[in-house]
C-alpha cells in the first residue's frame, strides 16, 4: 500500500504579481469589457450584441471554469477597430 504525505490545511502563500511580468495579462469581466467598449468607442452597444460577439469568436475570452475573462490587449484591438469603422 502507498503512503501519501499529508496536505498542509493552510492556503498557499500569496505571490505578488508584478506589473512588469509579461506572461501575465490583465483580465477583464464580460461586463467591465462592455462598459469599457461603450465608454471609450461612445456608442451604444447593448450587452446582448455584446455576448452574441463574444460567443461568436469576434471578441476573443478566455474560459476559466464557468467564467470568461476577457484579456485588455484583445479589448483594445475591438476598439482601435469600432474607431476605425471597421466591422468587428
Amino acid at each position: 500500500m502507498k503512503t501519501y504525505a499529508a496536505r498542509s490545511l493552510s492556503p498557499a502563500p500569496l505571490r505578488r504579481i508584478s506589473k512588469s511580468s509579461p506572461s501575465v495579462l490583465p483580465m477583464l469581466t464580460p461586463m467591465h469589457a462592455w462598459r469599457m467598449l461603450c465608454r471609450r468607442t461612445g456608442g451604444n452597444i447593448s450587452l446582448t450584441t455584446f455576448y452574441r460577439w463574444i460567443n461568436a469568436g469576434r471578441i476573443g475570452v478566455v474560459r476559466v471554469g464557468s467564467r470568461y475573462l476577457i484579456p485588455l490587449p484583445l479589448l483594445e484591438e475591438v476598439i482601435e477597430k469600432c474607431l476605425d469603422g471597421e466591422r468587428v
